[in-house]
Parts: structure tokens; sequence; C-alpha cells
């Protein structure tokens, strides 16, 4: 294994034991530059979709920004989980002008996630919506962009480490030589931009915080914020933590034209709980920006 041979040129052979049994598998991503094999997984652009179709919306009324979809079939076989779905079409969308951070309850009209059963022909496009068009005219930077160059994806299976300041990390109760040769193994690792995946551990620059509790907190009606005297003091989770998902993970890329929290170049991620995966109930996503 890859990550395997890694850790262990960086002396953490021993670590490596700890950890294997925690690694989870992700399905890596990659915009490809040469569309020579055609792929009908692609970020940016516009969606192609059946008739019909209705470009969401926040609460304001505006139309929100495209960022990717994902042909089921292109990356089943790399589901070891078996929690997608068989068949069909995902459709990622994100607020891109207000970029809600996901730490609040009033944040979800930010996002959505649409699922077809029935895929498109690759010929079909959906048209940008006008505001979306006159909004991105008037950026005055590529960290200000509305509208993504499109690239198709190519797809790889890839096994990813629990987050250095991760419960699990802290549980294995490493001295501290080890528990810093760990941390910088990680961010090594995790800073190789860009970083796309569906699945696995999300790739973090700061693990100050549980992203699955803030999803369980926020999403149950809740302000994260608003429960303790610091956001980064981790208020007690509410019971299903441990069943989100990461379902998508989309980091900043200026090639593509994203960029999360401006200059700052963060990372959002998509997270859906287990149980709604599996009924394929994907208007209950929770996404969470970090920068």
């Amino acid at each position: 294994m890859f990550l395997q041979d890694q850790l262990q040129i960086a002396g953490l052979e021993e670590i490596w034991k700890k950890i294997a049994p925690s690694l989870k598998q992700s399905i890596k991503l990659k915009p490809k530059i040469s569309n020579v094999k055609k792929s009908f997984s692609k970020m940016g652009g516009t969606p192609n979709s059946i008739s019909g179709f209705e470009w969401p919306m926040n609460k304001e009324g505006e139309h929100l920004s495209f960022i990717a979809q994902i042909h089921v079939e292109d990356i089943k076989h790399l589901d070891e989980l078996g929690v997608l779905p068989n068949q069909g079409i995902l459709y990622f969308f994100y607020d891109a002008f207000y970029q809600p951070s996901g730490y609040e309850n009033e944040h979800q009209s930010g996002w959505r996630v649409i699922y077809h059963l029935i895929v498109p022909s690759k010929t079909t496009k959906i048209s940008y919506p006008k505001d979306l068009v006159v909004r991105n005219n008037e950026a005055e930077s590529v960290f200000e962009k509305l509208i993504f160059h499109e690239f198709q994806i190519d797809a790889y299976s890839e096994y990813t480490m629990p987050p250095y300041e991760s419960e699990f990390v802290r549980s294995l109760h490493l001295d501290f030589d080890d528990l810093w040769k760990y941390e910088q193994f990680y961010f090594e690792q995790i800073n190789q931009k860009p970083r796309y995946r569906m699945l696995g551990f999300p790739d973090r620059k700061i693990v100050n915080t549980d992203m699955a509790a803030i999803c369980s907190i926020t999403a149950n009606g809740m302000d994260y914020y608003a429960l303790g005297d610091s956001g980064y003091d981790l208020p007690k989770p509410i019971g299903d933590k441990e069943e989100w998902i990461l379902l998508l993970q989309i980091d900043s890329d200026l090639e593509v034209g994203m960029a999360w929290g401006g200059e700052e170049m963060g990372r959002i991620y998509f997270w859906i709980r287990k149980q709604d995966l599996l009924q394929k109930n994907f208007d209950q996503c929770w996404v969470i920006l970090e920068v």
C-alpha cells in the first residue's frame, strides 16, 4: 500500500500498525486536463440534465453556483462500502457568492444536492440562469467568480488517514515525538493541492473541531457558535455524530476557478447521514466551509 510505504519512510512504522485498522477508503477525484477519454462526471461548466430541471436557489431567490455532477456508474466500482446509489447522477450546488460556513442552521439554503435516476444525454446542457451570469460578470477577481471552468473527472481508490487531532489519534496516546511526526506527515499529505474526494476522512488544513459533530448540531436546528463561549470549544455532540459520511470534498482550485473563502483558498465539504445516503435523501446534506 502506497500510504504504508510513505509512513515507513517517515519513520512512522509503529504508528502505521496502530492506525491501519482505522483507515477509510475514499474515491479520489481529479480534474482531467485531457478529454480524450470521455467521462460524464465533471466539475464546473453547466449541468447536463433532463427537461424540467430546476436550477436551485438560496433563500434570497438567487441561483446557486453549479459545482459538480457525478455519474454514479463512473465511480460505483470504487465504492467499497456500497453506500452510493448503483446508477443515476448527482448534482452539487453551492452559494459561491455568500459562501455559507454551515455553522448556522439558517445556512441550509446555501447548497443543494440533487439526484436523478435517469441519466440525460451528454449533449443536453442547461443554460446558466441570467442572474448568475450577471453577478459573475460583476466579479472583480477570480476569487469572486460564480461560474467555473469545466473539467471532466477521473476517479481512483485511495485510503485516507484520521486527522492528527481526531479522537482516534488522541486515543493512541502517542509520545510527543511520534505525534509531531504524524502531524508533519499528515499536513504534508493533505496540503498537496487540489484535493477532491468522495467518502473517507476529509482533508483538513486546521483540525480544531469535529466536522461531523458540527453537522449534527446545526442540521438539528441549532447554531454551533451559540453553544459555547468559543466556536472552537466543541459542545457535546447530538447522538448521530457517527452517522455522518463525507459525500464530496471540493478544494479551491484556480484552474477550475473555485476559491472558497476568497484568498484563504479553503475547502467545502458536503456531508450526509448514512441512512439518508442509503435512502437517497440528498436534500438532507449539510455543507461545511473550512479555510
